[in-house]
Parts: C-alpha cells; sequence; structure tokens
C-alpha cells in the first residue's frame, strides 16, 4: 500500500502527508484505503514481514535516487547506510548497477555487507574524508543523506563536478555550514527528497515483485508489544526494519 497522501493526482505529484503521521491508521489491524492506494504484489518472492519494510523506507529511498538520476556505473555514498533508509538505499542503488559506499559503525558493518555494498567506511574513523577518498579514488558521482550535521561540510569537496547530493534526513544535526562557492563553482546539484511520487512508488513494487531487493527485517514485534518496539527503534543498535504483527 502506498502511505502517502499527494498535493495533486498524477505521477509526478508531491507528498505532503503519510498514512499513520498527519492521518490516523498507522498502528492498526485493518486499515480502509482508496484501491489507487493497493498494488498487488501475489507473486513477489518476499514475505510479509519483507513486503511491510517497503513502503516507507524503501519508498523514500527510491524516490531520492529517482530524483538525484542514479544510474547503472554511478558511484554513490550512503550515509546511515544501517538505518531503514539506508539499508533501503544501498539495496536498491546496488539493484540498478550503481557503486555503493557506505559509511555504517564496525558494529554494525558486517549486516551491510550483506546488503550488497562495493565499500565500507567505519563512520568512527579519525579521518573519514582519507576512507571515502581511498573507497572511490575517482570520487563521487552522489551522494545519499540521510543524516546532515557536520558531515555537509567536509563531504561535499568529494564530489565531482556536476555531482548530486540528494538529502531526505537529517537525524545528525538540521543546521549545517558550508560554502556555498563549492556549489556553483563545481556545478554541483543540492536535491531535497521527501519520500516518493506515484512514479517512485510503482518502480518500487516492480523491484518487490522482481525479487531484486531483499529487506532486512531486525525484528518483529506483535502490535500489543508496541512500546518495546519503540523501545528498540530507539535504542538505534539494530540493522534494517522493526516490524510491528497485526497479532
Amino acid at each position: 500500500m502506498d502511505p502517502a497522501f499527494y498535493d495533486r493526482l498524477g505521477d509526478d505529484a508531491n507528498p505532503v502527508g503519510l498514512l499513520g503521521s498527519e492521518v490516523d491508521g498507522g498502528f492498526t489491524q485493518y486499515a480502509a484505503v482508496a484501491d489507487s492506494r493497493a498494488h498487488d504484489v501475489t507473486n513477489s518472492p518476499l514475505n510479509d514481514e519483507q513486503l511491510a519494510c517497503l513502503p516507507t523506507a524503501y519508498g523514500t529511498a527510491m524516490g531520492m535516487l529517482e530524483r538525484a538520476g542514479i544510474v547503472k556505473g554511478d558511484t554513490i555514498l550512503v550515509t546511515g547506510a544501517s538505518g531503514g533508509v539506508g539499508f533501503a538505499l544501498v539495496q536498491l542503488a546496488s539493484a540498478r548497477g550503481s557503486r555503493v559506499v557506505a559509511i555504517t559503525t564496525s558494529a554494525k558493518r558486517d549486516l551491510v555487507a550483506e546488503s550488497g555494498t562495493d565499500a565500507i567506511v567505519d563512520r568512527e574513523k579519525s579521518d573519514l574524508s582519507a576512507e571515502i577518498s581511498a573507497a572511490a579514488p575517482s570520487g563521487l558521482d552522489a551522494v545519499a543523506d540521510v543524516v546532515g550535521g557536520n558531515t555537509f561540510e567536509w563531504l561535499l569537496p568529494l564530489l565531482r563536478e556536476r555531482g548530486r547530493w540528494v538529502i531526505a534526513g537529517a537525524v545528525g544535526g538540521p543546521v549545517v555550514t558550508f560554502d556555498l562557492r563549492r556549489i556553483y563553482l563545481n556545478n554541483r546539484l543540492l536535491i531535497g527528497s521527501s519520500m516518493h511520487t506515484p512514479s517512485h512508488f510503482l518502480k518500487l513494487i516492480d523491484e518487490a515483485n522482481e525479487g531484486r531487493i531483499q529487506p532486512r527485517v531486525a525484528k518483529t514485534f506483535k502490535l500489543t508489544d508496541i512500546h518495546k518496539a519503540q523501545q528498540v527503534f530507539r535504542g538505534r543498535q539494530h540493522v534494517g526494519k522493526v516490524v510491528i504483527l497485526p497479532s
């Protein structure tokens, strides 16, 4: 089910809300939605728990990759690669033939490696810039950022001429400082991305039906144990998605 509400009709409509956020209905056993939101995944090799991971995290990741024009052969850096959106970015970018460099912690390195990375950089290293440069010696075509914060300033110079920086999160801090000249003198693009469009979501459904992605379910909880699930989520020790089961 596509959980987004849009500002208008059309394949490129902008999302303005989300079921379970701006509209009630996220933590329920049943929900009534317009039939246009429902998509057939009967033939998908993914199980129900994996399919439950798709609408928000993978939809957001698909929107980022599409808006940034990520294609086969691109070298893309993914920040926060162990989180829901970050993990999805790695899988979806890898599925389209991009070379993926992921930033994560040493504790989560092995699990992130399973998602299809070409190189992993430990965010606890003292010189991340040098580590990334070694992993991508020809530079980065794009950065898919869900962290923000102080990483923005020192990562920006690693982008190639006409490189793309697409951002959909700010868990590391929403206020950043950077030199504007590094944007316009190198013809770099800075792209904001909020969730997905209807056409992005259809592409995600195709990926699921073809089995080109394998969402990682970190842990499942019954709906009656939702507070335990939220505690696990807030602890940020998991890799992938926490899934709520209806019973």
